[in-house]
């Protein structure tokens, strides 16, 4: 392989990487931050974020990951096609938030948020749920069923590929339960299948980007010079 050719492969590891980092670490910051800055100790979901001191965190990180899933490339273009889609749905859940709900010590302290004497910022509202659903969807179907395919099977692939499945059900069953506790169970919090759903979505890519099970160095060849002095 020439040096360029091994640049490339380098870049696109470390955006794989990166998208994983960013997806296992998302929740942890909006989390530990809204708890060390203002004690909210949870929220109805990962979204709702953004109505606290941690917005600006959880938008830069969702843009990012969206960004970096826009610029992923594979051989394949219906996985180019998925990726594009999969980023636009990812930035779009980050910029059109869900509709204004504020955490329970937020408003024992602002008795007025969320009402008309409380000015309260927000943007383009409606359309959260939507982002959100393709998002869900696409990365489940990217993780399950596109990553590795036809990658040569090795014995790090076999071991990479289970965990892509693992992943990849830890996300679908994350869903599920969020589609039963969002809307059987209304009221409950979703913080914690969303925040599974995520950090399977991280593992996969740090997986796929082989920050593990990485692939053993290839042993270099001997060249027909090297033959013929043998």
């Amino acid at each position: 392989m020439h040096a360029h050719e091994n640049d490339y492969v380098a870049s696109y590891i470390t955006l794989r990487r990166m998208i994983g980092w960013a997806g296992l670490l998302m929740p942890l910051a909006v989390r530990g931050g809204g708890l060390l800055l203002e004690g909210i100790t949870t929220t109805d979901s990962l979204s709702a974020y953004y109505y606290t001191s941690m917005r600006d965190v959880f938008v830069s990180i969702t843009v990012l990951t969206g960004a970096l899933l826009a610029c992923y490339r594979t051989p394949h273009l219906r996985d180019n096609i998925v990726s594009t889609a999969a980023g636009i749905a990812a930035i779009g859940l980050a910029l059109f938030p869900m509709d204004p709900t504020y955490a329970a010590e937020l408003l024992a302290r602002y008795p007025d948020l969320g009402t008309q004497a409380h000015y309260s910022n927000h943007g383009i509202l409606g359309y959260h749920l939507v982002f959100a659903i393709s998002f869900g969807v696409l990365s489940f179907y990217m993780v399950y069923f596109r990553f590795g395919a036809g990658a040569p099977l090795t014995m790090q692939e076999r071991k990479r590929q289970v965990v892509y499945k693992v992943c990849g059900s830890i996300m679908l069953l994350s869903y599920l339960a969020i589609a039963i506790m969002g809307f059987a169970l209304e009221g409950h919090s979703v913080f914690w299948p969303e925040t599974c759903a995520v950090a399977a979505f991280g593992v996969a890519w740090l997986v796929n980007g082989q920050t593990v099970l990485k692939d053993r160095p290839a042993l270099p060849r001997a060249g027909p010079m090297n033959l013929s002095h043998q």
